[in-house]
């Protein structure tokens, strides 16, 4: 029975461990770090963590399903200080972004709907990892 039970922990953890990474496009060596579909709320911030390496570049992607939504996409380290001039004062739905060094960072998004809007909004959350071209 703990043969049994070690090997499906065993199991999931390495289909845990292999679903976090997917490849995008294998060529080109790009590969999702992160793909979420989220329901952002009028004026509230979503923010998550990743760990980033200085030899790819990231592409942080929202898809949103509905129109005339302002989005902002920030990313910062974890004492948040701002990479690669990205802020929560420009409008963005994609951002591209290197990070100055092998850390975690944080991405923070933040959506601001019409009067008209009923305070959610389907949100679609791609972080691409790609070989920084120097």
């Amino acid at each position: 029975m703990k043969q049994y039970l070690l090997f499906l922990l065993l199991a999931s953890a390495g289909l845990s461990v292999s679903a976090q990474v997917v490849d995008v496009n294998p060529l080109a060596e790009w590969k999702f770090i992160r793909s979420q579909e989220l329901e952002l709320q009028d004026r509230s911030i979503y923010q998550f963590e990743f760990p980033a390496d200085t030899a790819y570049e990231y592409l942080i992607n929202l898809t949103i399903k509905e129109a005339n939504i302002e989005t902002f996409i920030a990313v910062t380290d974890l004492q948040n200080k701002p990479i690669g001039g990205s802020s929560l004062e420009q409008k963005r739905e994609q951002l591209q972004f290197e990070v100055p060094a092998l850390d975690t960072y944080r991405i923070s998004l933040i959506y601001k709907g019409p009067s008209t809007d009923d305070g959610r909004t389907p949100i679609t959350v791609t972080l691409i990892r790609r070989p920084s071209i120097n």
